[in-house]
């Protein structure tokens, strides 16, 4: 059984431990967001360019490809954060010299591809609690052309 004095003597202690601990507490947290909201992100990005290559190779014509790209890729990023959503953007379209022609009958093992990188910026300005800004997500995806699909 605790004395008077003792008791009187640890009045408070627990405030005291919160405030210490609280600012380390608050900090991982932030981290915890950050690092959820670079991972989403980074995973949308994957996911424009994954798609967006993938809608390039069903197209038939070289010329259709740069604006399917640029549509896909809009679109899936719509779900990313506003930062990134704003900043977002898709690169020329990489493709092989053969691809959407007829295949080359004296090379009948090269294999076209396409090629789409997307990129954003994401800010995490907003958690104040840490020294974060802006981070960059750059992914890039290639496809191979099917050799046997249809040409106009």
């Amino acid at each position: 059984m605790r004395s008077r004095s003792t008791a009187r003597r640890q009045r408070g202690t627990a405030s005291l431990e919160l405030v210490i601990i609280a600012p380390f507490l608050l900090a991982l947290m932030m981290l915890t967001i950050a690092f959820g909201r670079y991972a989403q992100t980074e995973n949308l990005v994957d996911q424009a360019a994954r798609d967006a290559t993938r809608a390039a190779t069903a197209q038939n014509s070289r010329a259709a490809v740069p604006d399917v790209t640029n549509r896909v890729a809009t679109q899936v990023m719509r779900e990313a954060p506003s930062s990134c959503r704003g900043s977002a953007s898709v690169d020329p379209v990489r493709m092989t010299n053969g691809a959407f022609s007829l295949p080359d009958p004296n090379n009948p093992l090269a294999i076209d591809s396409v090629s789409v990188t997307v990129r954003c910026t994401l800010d995490l300005s907003d958690l104040a609690a840490l020294p974060l800004r802006s981070v960059e997500i750059e992914r890039t995806f290639t496809s191979p052309l099917d050799r046997y699909r249809g040409y106009r």
